[in-house]
């Protein structure tokens, strides 16, 4: 383990949530701006693109911070699901039954990301509280 590495994947996934947390809220002001993609949601697509670059740091983190397999294998996941939410954001076709299901799949990704990420700083944190090296 690299305890440097460590903590600062522990304080980089605790940014990275509040900041998904902060993109739910970025979403709903954009609803609330004016309900159709454009000038509320801009706050929401620069957060988007900022969590796409940081989750993609995390995982060179995780492999830096040399705490197992399982801690790098999630941060990817997470940097899969932030790069699929950009997917869904860009097919979308709003005010149709495909845009609005496509927008139930988007905020249930989202919910799933914010798990995610509080599960990866979960294990992160027992980890280092085990302080001996890990496998997987």
């Amino acid at each position: 383990m690299n305890r440097p590495f460590a903590i600062l994947l522990r304080a980089w996934m605790i940014l990275l949530l509040a900041l998904l947390v902060v993109q739910f809220a970025l979403a709903g002001f954009g609803v609330g701006y004016g309900g159709g993609i454009g000038p509320g949601f801009e706050l929401h697509f620069r957060n988007g693109d900022a969590l796409l670059y940081l989750y993609a740091v995390a995982v060179v983190l995780a492999l830096a911070a040399r705490l197992g397999a399982k801690p790098v294998w999630l941060t990817a996941l997470g940097t899969f699901l932030v790069l699929l939410q950009h997917g869904m954001a860009l097919v979308n076709v709003p005010g149709t039954l495909w845009g609005q299901s496509l927008f139930l799949v988007h905020a249930l990704n989202g919910l799933a990301l914010i798990l995610l990420t509080f599960g990866i700083g979960r294990v992160v944190k027992g980890r280092m509280r085990s302080g001996a090296p890990v496998s997987g």
